[in-house]
């Protein structure tokens, strides 16, 4: 059996540096390890299996060997264990097959975060259980030919908070940009976890930039079956 993991959010100084920039694909080294707040909830994926229980929330990453946190953007895969070959994409252009999501969920992610994303709130992990599912939501609208639905009776107001979004389309933005992985298994059939985290202005410098300026506060999910 495998036990939920707390994790306190990391922040990193920098605010500065994050300044928009365009950003292509950039080859970083990504590690997941350990989980921020969060909930467990049971979900059904129309790749994984239905009745799953799974960490909604913060998950820990290391970037090119950096703390940097984020939130999952892709139910259709298990997350895998050890230094992993990935590229930071722009938002939208995430997550891998049967992705992407279009630009317009792009920006209500970025809006979402930049509206909710509070560790400083007493209800933090239920905050970002509700996070995570929203974005889980709004990536599977978005890609339309895959399945995603939550099971589990309470959904951490992410109903509430994607209707938010929905009714300020003009709200602020948080500057977030995505890790996709590019691992495949002996069958050449992809594998690893996609996730949203915060932009940095150059993919080419990747850890330098997150060492000084990375706020590593983001929201990502990281699979755990309960039994």
């Amino acid at each position: 059996m495998k036990t939920p993991m707390r994790n306190i959010p990391i922040i990193l100084a920098g605010l500065a540096l994050l300044a928009a920039a365009p950003l292509t694909a950039t080859p970083v080294t990504v590690q997941e390890v350990g989980i921020g707040a969060n909930e467990i909830v049971t979900i059904n994926s129309s790749t994984l299996g239905n009745n799953l229980a799974v960490y909604a929330g913060v998950v820990d990453l290391l970037v090119d060997g950096v703390p940097t946190q984020g939130f999952c953007i892709d139910p259709w895969h298990w997350s895998i264990s050890g230094p992993q070959s990935y590229d930071i994409r722009p938002l939208a252009g995430a997550p891998k097959a049967p992705g992407p999501m279009d630009a317009a969920t792009a920006l209500k992610i970025e809006q979402l975060w930049q509206q909710f994303y509070n560790p400083a709130v007493a209800n933090w992990n239920a905050q970002a259980a509700g996070l995570q599912i929203a974005i889980w939501e709004l990536v599977d609208a978005s890609v339309g030919s895959a399945t995603f639905s939550l099971v589990s009776a309470n959904d951490y107001n992410a109903g509430n908070m994607i209707a938010w979004v929905n009714s300020n389309p003009g709200a602020p933005a948080a500057n977030l940009a995505a890790v996709v992985s590019l691992t495949h298994d002996s069958a050449g059939k992809s594998i690893g976890q996609d996730y949203v985290i915060p932009n940095v202005p150059d993919g080419g410098s990747t850890a330098v930039m997150l060492g000084l300026g990375l706020i590593g506060l983001g929201l990502v999910c990281r699979w755990a079956r309960a039994a």
